[in-house]
């Protein structure tokens, strides 16, 4: 199926997801299965006051395949991403990375569509946008101020992508490498960021469709705050990815 041996790290954010996660484990690790990838999943827990963290702690004893990150205070979901990445790029095995969140918006069965395009691309972005994407539960507000910030980042950055904010992705090795070695945003940025750097760097980024389910349990962790300073960044991202080209 592939043209190399495949073996895929997982980073997984988390900030009080115990209502998710050891069902998003269990998800993962049967979807994996399935297709005959073996896997690996670090979840960065940033001191979850829910005890997200020690459930993970708990049932990595008896699953291998999962390990915890601690870390002592929120830091930010690109900072989490980053230090997860750092951690799976010790391990010589590893050549893809996938990022997804824990609150089950991001399919595990969407999974096998996203490995499917690893051969031709750098990064394969999950698309909310791109035929047979879809999305569930957003409210008509929310769905167009999505569809407003994506517009403004394909002009502003002149990309041919329709979905540049889903944090749904496959990375290859060494294009995590580049990210972790070369992106300086810590916060929800950092996503944008990234997709940025490797487009301007010339690494090659294609879409998959997945279907997006607004998150039914825990509690969105992205303010108006966030939104703010996502919008700043973009804008101000253009000169400094320039000169990575």
């Amino acid at each position: 199926m592939y043209k190399k041996p495949v073996y895929v790290g997982f980073v997984i954010p988390t900030y009080n997801e115990k209502e998710n996660i050891v069902r998003l484990l269990d998800k993962i690790h049967e979807t994996m299965k399935s297709i005959g990838i073996e896997h690996r999943i670090v979840v960065v827990d940033d001191n979850s006051p829910d005890g997200t963290a020690k459930l993970v702690a708990e049932y990595s004893r008896s699953h291998n395949f999962v390990k915890i990150l601690v870390r002592p205070r929120k830091q930010g979901l690109g900072s989490a991403i980053a230090t997860g990445m750092r951690d799976l790029l010790s391990d010589p095995r590893i050549t893809h990375i996938v990022t997804m969140d824990a609150d089950f918006s991001h399919r595990p069965e969407d999974l096998p569509v996203l490995l499917r395009r690893i051969d031709s691309a750098d990064l394969v972005q999950g698309s909310r946008y791109v035929d047979g994407g879809k999305i569930v539960g957003w409210s008509f507000k929310r769905r167009l101020v999505s569809r407003v910030a994506n517009t403004l980042i394909r002009v502003v950055h002149r990309t041919n992508i329709l979905d540049h904010t889903s944090n749904y992705r496959v990375y290859s090795r060494e294009a995590a490498e580049r990210v972790v070695g070369s992106v300086s945003s810590s916060g929800y940025e950092w996503v944008i960021e990234a997709l940025l750097t490797l487009l301007y760097s010339g690494y090659t980024v294609v879409e998959a469709p997945i279907t997006f389910i607004d998150r039914t349990a825990g509690k969105s962790k992205l303010g108006l705050r966030d939104i703010a300073k996502w919008f700043i960044h973009i804008l101000s991202l253009k000169r400094k990815l320039k000169r990575t080209r």
